[in-house]
């Protein structure tokens, strides 16, 4: 069984995975979700699979930079506050200061859901404030 700091040192590194080219966001999605991953996002249709979950991604979604704001873990899940930028291969954004709420369930040393809530209006944000 994963401890607390197990699952959140997992979703750390998964997210930290996520670049610096597409490639190696693939590779991450490849190491870090089960094969029957769920991930649901706003106005996303849900993703079963690591295949829906590429194919929602963007191609050239290359580095997702983040800073944490909060974590809370519980048995299996994991619930993290960030701030994220994605950016492109040619460096510009996907998304920018986006405050992103984060539910990841962990199972078998994997990460089985990953929900993300945030508003779909604020992609992209001047607000880079820490508070």
């Amino acid at each position: 069984m994963m401890t607390d700091l197990d699952g959140e040192h997992l979703v750390r590194a998964f997210l930290s995975a996520m670049g610096p080219t597409p490639a190696a966001v693939r590779s991450a999605v490849d190491r870090y979700l089960t094969d029957d991953c769920v991930w649901e996002n706003p106005g996303s249709p849900v993703c079963v699979g690591k295949g829906q979950i590429l194919g929602l991604m963007p191609a050239d979604f290359a580095q997702l930079e983040y800073r944490f704001r909060h974590v809370a873990t519980a048995g299996d899940t994991v619930l993290v506050e960030r701030v994220e930028n994605m950016l492109r291969t040619d460096g510009t954004p996907i998304a920018r200061n986006l405050k992103v709420m984060a539910a990841f369930e962990v199972r078998d040393g994997r990460i089985a859901a990953w929900r993300d809530y945030f508003d779909i209006t604020r992609l992209i944000s001047d607000d880079d404030e820490e508070g």
